[in-house]
């Protein structure tokens, strides 16, 4: 491929600004190599190596909103638990109910969370 070819597959334009200290940075080291701070900045976007995200931007969305559902559950538990202070039997039966719910929900929200971080990784 000559120079003309690669210009016109060559379309897009990106423009972005920089302080001072980042353009001499980015000058200095393009001069390393007998770059101009354009033409430096252009092989480092060619040769960066971006990791793909495990999850597609929706999955990671819908996700986010699940944890943020189970926090709310496991809140409405809680206070409904610290709400009781005298118990009868059934208030008794109720608690237990609560409380087991309130552990299932905890350990899926632990899990969720230790998935997320392992993803965030």
């Amino acid at each position: 491929m000559d120079q003309k070819e690669v210009s016109q597959n060559q379309t897009k334009y990106i423009q972005f600004r920089l302080s001072e200290e980042q353009y001499n940075k980015l000058k200095i080291s393009g001069e390393t190599y007998g770059l101009s701070p354009n033409l430096y900045a252009k092989k480092l976007a060619q040769k960066s190596h971006l990791k793909k995200p495990y999850l597609e931007h929706d999955q990671a969305k819908s996700l986010l909103l699940e944890l943020s559902k189970q926090g709310t559950n496991l809140n409405q538990i809680a206070k409904k638990l610290n709400q009781f202070d005298r118990m009868d039997n059934q208030d008794k039966e109720l608690i237990e109910a609560l409380r087991y719910t309130y552990g299932v929900l905890a350990q899926a929200q632990k899990g969720y969370q230790e998935l997320w971080q392992q993803l965030q990784k």
